[in-house]
């Protein structure tokens, strides 16, 4: 019974360290937090049975999931929220293995965890690496190591000190300073360079919001498009600006088909000889496009963007017969189409691919789109999720893509946060959250600069690392029982 006692114990200050992990991120964001949990959890588990570290693993990515994401929640019931903190925690529970008696357990023990975190990103359905602990070092001390192999390797280094300062080996401790301190000599982790402006660019960012918040923000034909429209010549009435931007499904009629949009999109731009960047929900004959419209002056709409990495069971249901059997919104969603190429809006000097909305969570879509352009751009909608952090996590995340690549970027959302993030990830100009208005920002080109390493590469080092040191481990075991 004892013995039961303290495992039911041991699991439940797992519970309780996952969820202190969650402090990490919005609205709290105190960077900290993730490493002290590490800490904590690395110390509870790691001289316990393996079936016992797997288990309180598990328990782990419970407690810091169902908090972190308990806004999935919000309009469609628990179930959902549930079954995907449910599947994520597995990928928690790999982490479990990553202990063993040797001085190179560090190692292991990071590997396993960039590992976890690659797959929670990746799989199923194209993973949801929402929470990350990179996301959550923007004020950290691995900021550096963003801009050296972005937020995957933020995670190695981050569980790697963790480890090292739980392990208290000479050795591995005096490499947990040198990772710490590395950044600070390295020129590709430095403080991004002041751009000397060779042109600038007005740019006005435009927040229309919605009369409801939720799931039917849209309900009513053309109201989400009315508001934009008016915030739009709210501007032009004491503004001159060279772009017009506006967020992720700003348009919730297609302007392609209807003449009525269209006439009042081409009288915009008339009138204000500006470029025009809208969000839309085009329907076409194979199902509904989440697009980004690029129009200009006499020219009409000039290039499009599509949206490639769809949000499942949002903008698309996978297994959805089986899904059904848990929610019947699912029924609710239509499933839109992937994009497929990569596109660029071209705006005078200005150059930029769009990420929209859930794009920014994954690392090769920002890579590609961010390497092409010379300002980024972030259109989304966040009006589904009402008042709740998502909204801050995920402008929490569009700050840490800044860094990265040391590219200012501009975010147009529906309800907020609409502001112009610099190069170094700072706030510099921002809307009140859930307000309607516009922002005016001047912004010049600027050269991206990508982490030399890529995700996917730190990936496979990862997985060499854990193979080799797991088969080590294996092979021990097995002398150990033919020597008895």
């Amino acid at each position: 019974m004892r013995a039961n006692s303290a495992q039911i114990g041991r699991l439940i200050l797992a519970v309780l360290f996952g969820a202190l992990f969650s402090f990490g991120y919005e609205p709290y964001s105190f960077w900290w937090a993730p490493l002290l949990a590490l800490i904590l959890m690395i110390n509870l588990s790691r001289l316990q049975p393996l079936k016992l570290r797997l288990g309180l693993w598990y328990c782990f990515g419970l407690g810091f999931l169902g908090p972190l994401l308990h806004w999935t929640s919000i309009y469609v019931g628990s179930m959902p929220w549930i079954l995907l903190i449910l599947g994520q925690s597995c990928f928690f529970a790999l982490v479990g293995l990553g202990f063993m008696k040797s001085k190179y357990e560090p190692l292991l023990f990071s590997s396993l965890f960039v590992i976890a975190e690659y797959l929670r990103a990746s799989l199923p359905f194209g993973g949801f690496g929402w929470g990350r602990l990179g996301f959550s070092q923007l004020e950290g001390p691995f900021q550096g190591w963003l801009r050296i192999g972005g937020v995957a390797i933020v995670g190695w280094v981050g569980s790697f000190v963790a480890f090292a300062l739980v392990n208290r080996q000479r050795a591995m401790l005096f490499t947990a300073i040198v990772l710490v301190l590395a950044p600070v000599g390295i020129p590709m982790a430095s403080a991004a360079k002041p751009v000397v402006p060779t042109e600038n660019f007005r740019v006005g960012l435009i927040q229309g919001g919605v009369s409801q918040l939720g799931l039917d923000f849209n309900a009513t034909p053309e109201e989400v498009f009315n508001r934009h429209f008016a915030e739009t010549e709210s501007l032009l009435k004491s503004q001159q600006v060279d772009l017009i931007l506006w967020p992720e499904n700003a348009s919730d009629i297609d302007p392609i088909t209807n003449l009525s949009i269209a006439d009042r999109i081409n009288s915009v731009m008339e009138r204000s000889q500006a470029s025009l960047v809208i969000g839309a929900v085009l329907q076409s004959p194979q199902g509904p496009e989440n697009v980004s419209l690029h129009y200009e002056p006499k020219r009409g709409l000039v290039s499009k963007y599509q949206k490639r990495d769809l949000v499942p069971f949002g903008e698309y249901v996978p297994l959805r017969n089986f899904t059904r059997k848990f929610s019947s919104l699912v029924d609710t969603v239509k499933d839109f189409v992937p994009g497929q190429d990569l596109s660029v809006h071209e705006i005078g000097g200005l150059t930029f691919s769009p990420l929209i909305c859930f794009e920014v969570l994954d690392d090769e879509v920002v890579r590609d789109a961010l390497s092409i352009s010379n300002i980024g751009v972030i259109q989304t909608n966040n009006a589904t999720f009402g008042r709740s952090p998502q909204s801050a996590q995920q402008y929490q995340m569009s700050r840490v893509r800044a860094y990265e690549y040391r590219l200012p970027l501009l975010v147009a959302a529906t309800t907020g946060r609409t502001a112009l993030i610099s190069s170094d990830g700072k706030t510099l100009s921002q809307l009140p959250n859930f307000q309607s208005g516009y922002l005016v920002v001047d912004v010049s080109p600027t050269t991206a600069s990508p982490p030399p390493l890529r995700s996917r590469e730190i990936f496979i080092i990862s997985s060499v690392i854990s193979f080799f040191f797991l088969g080590m481990q294996m092979r021990r075991m097995r002398l150990g029982r033919i020597s008895k």
